[in-house]
C-alpha cells in the first residue's frame, strides 16, 4: 500500500465507511492480464471490506474456473464482462455480462465460457 492507502496498482480498495469509487473497468483489465499470466487463469482482488458487506472482483480465463466452494449467508454475482456459467450441484446458470444472479444456499463454483471479470458481493448481516 502506498501513503495514500491505495494499493500500489494506483486502485483503491474502497472503504464502506467512506464513500470511495473503485474503477471496476481499469481494476478488472488489470486483473484478467493478470490472470492470462496464471496457470489457473483466476485472479482476485477485495474491493470492499467491511463488517457486514465484502465486494470481491475477480477475473478468470476462458476454459478455467473459480473452484467449488461454500456459499455464503447472502450473495449475488454480477458479470462486467464475458460469460461464465455458476454450478451447483445438478443446476446451471449462464450469466453474460450485464446479468446478475443471487446466488444458491449451496456449494458452487463459476466456470468461465470466455474471458470475464465478474464482481461476487456478499453480505454477512
Amino acid at each position: 500500500m502506498t501513503m495514500s492507502g491505495r494499493p500500489h496498482s494506483g486502485l483503491p480498495l474502497a472503504d464502506p465507511q467512506r464513500a470511495e469509487a473503485v474503477d471496476l473497468d481499469a481494476l478488472g483489465a488489470q486483473l484478467l492480464q493478470e490472470a492470462t499470466e496464471r496457470p489457473n487463469g483466476l485472479r482476485t482482488r477485495p474491493v470492499v471490506r467491511g463488517p457486514v458487506q465484502h465486494a470481491v472482483l475477480f477475473a478468470l480465463r476462458a476454459g478455467c474456473q473459480l473452484p467449488e466452494h461454500d456459499s455464503p449467508p447472502a450473495a449475488t454475482l454480477q458479470v462486467l464482462r464475458g460469460e461464465v456459467v455458476l454450478v451447483a450441484g445438478e443446476e446451471r446458470w449462464t450469466v453474460r455480462a450485464g446479468d446478475l444472479l443471487p446466488i444458491p444456499p449451496a456449494g458452487h463454483r463459476v466456470d468461465a465460457v470466455t474471458d470475464a471479470v465478474c464482481l461476487l458481493t456478499i453480505s454477512r448481516a
